[in-house]
């Protein structure tokens, strides 16, 4: 049935990617609004996310084609490759950060909205803990399980 293709892995990373990026929009409009460089360095850093899953998800689709005309290996690496581009993303973030809070450091602003910044801090908050809490199962070996000992019955 074509709807079981939207549970499991790849039902949680679509879902998640439709929670982040409203919460990027989010997070960016209230930053700029409320002239806070956290929050607008916390948006960023979900559409780190955003961009971190929506690869994972092509790279999971990618993985599983077998066989291709110009690759007839299929494409095992792309989840590889996937991780590879984000970090990339993620390192020219820092560095963006890194400078625009030098220059608030020099400069300092006041922030507008305080309140406003701050809801919208304490959603991403939950936001996040629901992202890990869905997806915590990926995150963790399991043990393998013991077998039972006949021996141990009697």
């Amino acid at each position: 049935m074509a709807i079981s293709r939207y549970f499991g892995r790849t039902g949680r990373l679509v879902f998640m990617c439709v929670v982040c990026f409203f919460l990027f929009v989010a997070e960016m409009a209230v930053g700029y609004i409320g002239n806070s460089l956290s929050l607008s360095s916390d948006g960023f850093a979900v559409l780190s996310h955003l961009i971190s899953m929506l690869i994972g998800l092509l790279g999971v689709r990618l993985s599983h084609v077998q066989w291709h005309k110009r690759n007839t290996f299929g494409f095992l690496r792309a989840e590889a490759l996937g991780a590879f581009g984000n970090s990339i993303f993620a390192a020219a973030l820092m560095f963006s950060i890194l400078v625009e809070a030098i220059k608030r450091f020099i400069g300092p602003e006041k922030t507008e909205n305080a309140l406003w910044v701050l809801v919208v801090g304490v959603v991403g908050l939950g936001i996040n803990i629901v992202n890990y809490l869905i997806f915590l199962d990926c995150c963790f070996s399991k043990p393998p399980q013991k077998a039972e000992d006949p021996e141990k019955g009697k």
